[in-house]
This record gives C-alpha cells, structure tokens and sequence, in this order.
C-alpha cells in the first residue's frame, strides 16, 4: 500500500502574542515547549531568536493538528516534537514518541516581522 496523507494542520503565531507569553512562562515555558537543540539553534540567532521559536512553535502546532487527525484521544506534546534543519536549511520534524516515529510529517514555515505561519503534512 502506497503512504498517503493522513492529516494536515496550519497555524500561525503573532510575535506580540508569543513574546508575552514568553516573558511570562520563562524557562519553564522554553523547557516545556522546545527541545535543547532547538533553543540552542534560535540563541545562535541573536537578531532573530524571538522569530525562530515562534516559527518552530507554529510548526509544532501544525504538526499536533495534523496528528490529532490520526488518533484525536492521543495528542503529542510540545516537546516530543521537535524542528530541525537539513543541510540545506530546510525544517524537518523529528517525533520523540514511539508508535508514531512510522509516520513522516512534511512541514513548511515561514515569518514576517509580526508573523509566524507553520503547515504540516503527516504521511503513512
């Protein structure tokens, strides 16, 4: 049997938003939401750290809701999903959990200076 789409999700973060929320949770909230690797890829991004993590919290989100088609009961976690670059810088999602590490998600961010957006595709 071919691999198929299997879920699709969008989601998009005003900067405004994310960074109050980010002032207010803290560490707690980078710990809670990103991975090592991921805060210590927006931190080599000085200028634009706050853009970075927006981006890959859209991502995230993309992803959860393009999981939950899948199995809605079960959703992952923030930090089970994690977003990283390629060779050629292009985002690739890895998931920490599993029973889903068979399903491949297709994502695609993008930022403006007030606007993250994230789509992602989960194929299996």
């Amino acid at each position: 049997m071919q691999p198929q789409a299997i879920g699709c999700g969008v989601d998009v973060v005003e900067l405004s938003v994310f960074r109050r929320a980010l002032r207010r949770g803290g560490r707690a909230f980078l710990r809670r939401i990103f991975t090592a690797q991921e805060e210590a890829y927006a931190r080599r991004r000085k200028r634009t750290m706050l853009l970075h993590l927006a981006g890959r919290f859209a991502a995230k989100e993309a992803v959860i809701k393009a999981m939950s088609q899948i199995d809605p009961k079960r959703l992952l976690a923030m930090n089970q999903i994690e977003v990283r670059n390629d060779g050629h810088g292009r985002p690739h999602i890895i998931l920490h959990d599993r029973p889903r590490r068979r399903v491949t998600v297709h994502v695609s961010l993008s930022h403006v200076k007030s606007v993250a957006v994230a789509s992602a595709i989960a194929i299996g």
